[in-house]
């Protein structure tokens, strides 16, 4: 219950408070005494609540901070630490990790007052000599020089893990190296595995850094903490670690090895943050060259792993040198910075080679490219238009993205282009110039190129007349999109809708379904009770269960949830025996079809109870998500 700096302060011993006595052992205690101490020192007005049991208690109850030893005096000289006389060894640990540092200081002054320290005390006074306030810092190392000068091999291993740890994860700890570890000689192997075997993170990142720092890590060793610790601030400490080291190995081997590993950590399954910083550090290291970065620019399935990259690669001397390679890649992003260098490379030549590309940013970006380098993109745009061979269908819209109502008899031209895209691109355009109205569209719908016949029909979303018109075409995906797009905007008449659910095509069945399911209380109860068939296809028992899941009611509900209630989509069972638990009951069996009720009533009855356990189940684990 209590945390460490408390036991202190309740008068426990040294050795109660630092538990197991390992290195991250003696930080947390020193963090947590700094804790409890900084509210005193700076005036904050601290309050809290601790749960023990069922009560509440206030905070202080548990560890009053207020009571432990702290400056009362009007100045520095003047003053001195509350304690008693001579101070016990827990007042000493408290006051060498107290916030204020005159307490620490005056801590570290009984050394020359009482004959020196408790041997109890000195990894706390280790930590001191990597204090951030210089005159604490001073007297820590003059206090552990002095306890250090008899000390023995024994005593300095047990030191060893400590003073590894300080001297990497402290910014002030590189005399702590020298002064614990330069009298060893060198860190033992046993204090570099003491800090990776640790229950705190702090702690393994520091002995990941301390082995790469002293020699004691190996590579095998890096990789193997990078793949099984189950943090992940440590797994990408060691990464890092065992980069720098088959890097520094120079074998062709180790680095392959190593090249493939970090590969797979950023093919892996994990967050975004960490496949990023993944990459970051390959890039800081300079594992990475440019044709690996070029690689991921080009190929990684993450974009943003792809962007990064590409950003990584332009700002290295000879990042310009991929500049072709990159305008090759399929991510926009890494083909809109690639066109962003062109003319700062001298290359205004290659520009007009992208105007036809198919991301509107990358043309825009261009565009904006060769109006800067003094050329006009327009009179580019229509030589690329005017050849009905060569002709490729993001010129054709960027054509139309100039805005000039005079090249509109050029689009009108090529709407009838032998190949699709440049059809579809063309109509696009001369919607985009507003030269082509609705009553032109149609037509086009019959186009014998899907993608002809979806551009027209997205230009008429706006026309529910025109739309109820294509519900009659021979193509299925128009049926499906005007229906889509009815739904959408203007909402079908339910009795179309119905009968398109027996579509021969799955598309539009599909889409008449899901614009049932958008208005479910337009469905009749005759069609409801239809629809929950189990002899159906899904999209019919979708519908139905739909109607269940928006609260319909009555006997006619009641027989369709009976119907769905052992369905093979587990999510239209689930709907159905919620619908069943609700309706269970509560209305008197259709006379019509009483038998069928009647009959599943009776099948389902002793199921009930399990189903509405499954129900609490999910609605607990709703309201605690």
């Amino acid at each position: 219950m209590h945390t460490p700096g408390a036991r202190l302060l309740h008068g426990r011993s040294v050795e109660s408070a630092v538990g197991a006595g390992r290195a991250g052992d003696w930080v947390a205690l020193d963090r947590s005494i700094w804790s409890g101490t900084v509210a005193t020192v700076r005036g904050w007005r601290r309050r809290g609540r601790i749960r023990i049991g069922y009560h509440w208690f206030d905070d202080r109850e548990v560890a009053d901070w207020e009571s432990a030893p702290y400056w009362h005096g009007p100045a520095p000289d003047r003053g001195a630490p509350s304690w008693s006389r001579p101070p016990t060894e827990s007042q000493l640990a408290l006051c060498l990790g107290h916030a204020d540092a005159r307490v620490r200081a005056a801590a570290l002054t009984r050394d020359a007052q009482a004959g020196g320290l408790p041997a109890s005390v000195l990894p706390l006074v280790l930590i001191r000599c990597a204090d951030t306030d210089d005159r604490v810092r001073g007297l820590a190392r003059t206090v552990l020089d002095r306890a250090l000068a008899g000390a023995d091999d024994a005593e300095l291993t047990r030191l060893a893990p400590l003073a590894a740890l300080v001297s990497v994860r402290r910014r002030h700890g590189a005399w702590v190296r020298e002064a614990v570890l330069g009298r060893l000689g060198e860190l033992p192997d046993r204090a570099v595995a003491h800090l990776l075997t640790s229950g705190d993170r702090e702690t393994r990142i520091g002995g990941v850094q301390a082995g790469a720092a002293y020699g004691r890590l190996g590579v095998a060793q890096a990789w193997k903490v990078a793949e099984q610790d189950p943090d992940e601030g440590v797994r990408l400490h060691a990464l890092r670690a065992g980069m720098v080291l088959a890097l520094a190995s120079g074998h062709h081997d180790a680095l392959r090895d190593a090249r493939a590993r970090v590969l797979a950590h950023l093919d892996a399954g994990l967050s975004y943050g960490v496949r990023r910083a993944v990459l970051a550090a390959a890039v800081e290291t300079g594992f990475f060259a440019g044709p690996d970065l070029i690689a991921l620019a080009r190929r990684h399935r993450d974009r943003n792993i792809r962007r990064a990259a590409c950003t990584a690669l332009l700002a290295r001397p000879d990042g310009l040198a991929a500049l072709d390679a990159l305008l090759a890649a399929r991510d926009p992003f890494v083909r809109l910075a690639a066109v962003g260098q062109l003319r700062p490379a001298g290359r205004e030549d290659a520009l007009a080679r992208h105007l036809s590309d198919s991301s509107a940013t990358v043309r825009a970006a261009v565009c904006r490219e060769i109006r800067a380098a003094g050329a006009d993109p327009r009179s580019l745009y229509r030589a690329l238009c005017a050849d009905p061979d060569t002709v490729a269908p993001g010129a054709v819209i960027g054509l139309a993205e100039q805005r000039c109502p005079r090249d509109a008899p050029l689009l009108h031209g090529l709407t009838c282009h032998p190949r699709g895209p440049v059809r579809a691109r063309a109509l696009s355009g001369l919607r985009m110039l507003g030269e082509l109205p609705d009553h032109m569209l149609p037509p086009f719908t019959d186009d014998p190129h899907p993608t002809v016949r979806a551009t027209a029909i997205g230009a008429l979303r706006g026309n529910a007349r025109l739309l109820h018109g294509l519900m009659r075409s021979p193509h299925a995906d128009v049926r499906a999109g005007a229906l889509t797009l009815l739904a959408r905007h203007h909402g079908p008449a339910p009795d179309e809708t119905l009968l398109r659910l027996d579509d021969p095509s799955p598309g539009v069945a599909a889409a008449a379904a899901e614009a049932l399911r958008r208005t479910p209380g337009d469905v009749p109860d005759d069609e409801l009770l239809r629809l929950s068939s189990p002899r159906l296809p899904h999209a019919h028992r979708s519908v139905a269960a739909a109607c269940l899941a928006a609260g319909r009611r009555g006997p006619v509900a009641a027989l369709a949830a009976l119907r769905l209630a052992d369905d093979v989509d587990p999510r239209i069972r689930r709907t159905a025996r919620d619908g069943v638990l609700s309706l269970f009951g509560t209305h008197a069996p259709d006379s019509s079809h009483a038998s069928e009720t009647a009959s599943l009533t009776e099948r389902y009855a002793p199921e009930l109870p399990h189903w509405r356990r499954d129900r609490q189940r999910r609605y607990a684990a709703a309201r605690r998500g």
